[in-house]
């Protein structure tokens, strides 16, 4: 590509820049150079979340017989609030065995003890003592297996008697938080691990989770725009980052820049924000290349001229840029839409 200036020789271009006079702006339309407003450049579709913590599903352990229900679908809850009463007919045979294994226990623990005063004074035999400790060893692992049921269910293994009495066991909720969903019905039977009889969810310092095409530009001022109207502030940087191996979108996640709290799985927008006039926005065609790097081609006064730029980002039709000396191009200055016909019109004019 020519690097001659057509200006007088008291006029010199700037450097990095090409001149050419408007017969060049045949070769393609001009268009308008515009500040940033492309949504496929400054949005993506974002929710809110939070940490683990603050969030809880309630299902039984095992299999279960809903009985009794405490709470309703929008209700606030307090950590360790009775939701849901079910019957789970595994741990009420798990205090059972727990409780016989206990009297079992009993008996044959006296029964060994006076079998070794036998064997000390030579009426028994060594192996009726090794007998009895054996079916008593056996008898302790019973009660430690149901033990280990009752547990996992949350029940003290202590009140497996009063288990027995009453069967039904309230499950609670383990954190503070709206009761989101409530599933199943009364007399309805639930499986162990199936879905949730009750969603629970909590406030807590949010993050937001931003689900970007294109990674936005480095610089520009991130917020939240929630669907219900609210717009949050967040920090620029990101705390985390993630491209998606099936598309190479970029997922990034947000913290916001005050001390609001609130709830999971809001939902809205991340928008990029730049009050940088040397930001702009052209049609990615304008954008070409010559031998110091990416151009486009500015028309102003009559002249067609070659302004270096920095690629931001790109996404289909449009693109943001930056001049390279940073003042020379700004919105409302006409750009070529088509870089490469400009490119080949100034070489076929010499």
């Amino acid at each position: 590509m020519s690097a001659g200036c057509e200006r007088p020789a008291a006029e010199s271009c700037p450097q990095g820049q090409v001149e050419r006079r408007a017969a060049a702006s045949s070769a393609s339309a001009w268009v308008l150079v515009t500040a940033p407003q492309d949504v496929a450049l400054l949005q993506a579709t974002a929710r809110v979340v939070l940490p683990g913590a603050h969030q809880a599903v309630i299902r039984p352990l095992f299999r279960a017989q809903i009985v009794r229900f405490h709470a309703q679908a929008g209700d606030r809850v307090r950590k360790g609030d009775p939701v849901v009463d079910v019957i789970m007919p595994e741990v009420v045979a798990a205090a059972a065995s727990y409780r016989g294994a206990l009297l079992r226990g009993e008996v044959q623990a006296a029964r060994r003890d006076k079998l070794r005063g036998l064997r000390d004074e030579g009426l028994v035999s060594e192996s009726a003592v090794f007998d009895v400790a054996s079916k008593a060893a056996e008898t302790e692992q019973q009660a430690w297996t149901a033990a280990a049921t009752l547990r996992a269910a949350g029940v003290d293994p202590a009140r497996a008697k009063h288990q027995l009495r009453s069967p039904p066991l309230s499950l609670r909720s383990p954190i503070d938080g709206v009761l989101r969903e409530l599933g199943g019905q009364l007399g309805e039977v639930v499986e162990g691990q199936g879905a949730p009889v009750a969603v629970i969810v909590g406030e807590g310092p949010p993050r937001v989770e931003a689900r970007f095409l294109h990674a936005p530009p480095a610089g520009c001022a991130m917020r939240f725009v929630a669907v219900d109207g609210a717009v949050w502030p967040l920090n620029p940087t990101p705390v985390g980052r993630v491209v998606e191996a099936d598309d190479g979108a970029t997922v990034l996640w947000f913290s916001v820049a005050d001390d609001r709290v609130a709830f999971a799985g809001l939902r809205g927008a991340v928008e990029c924000v730049s009050d940088d006039p040397a930001i702009v926005q052209v049609p990615s065609a304008a954008i070409g290349h010559a031998a110091s790097g990416l151009v486009v081609y500015r028309q102003q006064d009559g002249a067609v001229t070659q302004v270096p730029v920095t690629l931001l980002i790109s996404s289909g039709a449009s693109a943001l840029v930056r001049a390279s000396d940073g003042e020379g191009l700004r919105a409302g200055m006409r750009v070529a839409e088509d870089a490469r016909a400009v490119a080949r019109s100034q070489e076929g004019g010499g």
